[in-house]
């Protein structure tokens, strides 16, 4: 629970916006709604079958639980999925392209998909955002909405979205001085 409460304390997700789901054979533990983030503790994970969509016990588990199970059924390599509200990274997606310009996200990022907003806990954000993944992305970006973020452990999803958000801030801030002049080539 840490990583939720990190991520939140860093400005990435709200009190009860952002979602992080761990999977578990044929089941995932994801955040719920409703609770904030700052104060969730592992109790409060909602188990949900990740073929059937069952859920156990009592909490009602994050709106984009559809999009969590999609990746996971797309990508049985993927085990972790942290959705979060990453300010500077939105900003570079609604404003302009994503140019690599710090080695670290080159080689932890990669080439993050970027797609159009679909409405929240939609079939559609789930189906476009799992395609995304099973072509190859570690990270999706979905306009005017947030990032998700997939990989082999939570900590693997958490560096990420971190390096994502690293990145983000680097290019916003080359823009404000005049627009980066040395950018990486894609070797």
């Amino acid at each position: 629970m840490s990583c939720v409460r990190d991520l939140y304390h860093a400005g990435l997700t709200t009190s009860v916006s952002g979602n992080h789901s761990v999977r578990c054979n044929d089941w995932m533990w994801i955040t719920p709604s409703g609770i904030p983030r700052y104060s969730i503790l592992s109790s409060d994970l909602a188990k949900v079958n990740i073929h059937t969509g069952k859920v156990i016990g009592k909490k009602k588990p994050s709106i984009e639980t559809r999009m969590h199970r999609k990746i996971y059924l797309a990508c049985p390599d993927i085990r972790a999925v942290i959705h979060t509200h990453s300010p500077y990274t939105i900003a570079v997606s609604i404003s302009s392209d994503f140019k690599h310009v710090i080695e670290e996200a080159k080689i932890v990022v990669g080439n993050p998909a970027v797609i159009p907003n679909k409405p929240s806990g939609s079939d559609e954000l789930a189906i476009m955002v799992a395609s995304e993944f099973s072509a190859g992305a570690r990270a999706v970006i979905v306009k005017n909405h947030g990032v998700i973020a997939a990989g082999a452990s939570i900590h693997h999803a958490r560096a990420i979205v971190e390096s994502l958000e690293e990145w983000s801030k680097i290019l916003t801030l080359s823009r404000v001085l005049g627009g980066a002049r040395d950018i990486l080539d894609d070797h």
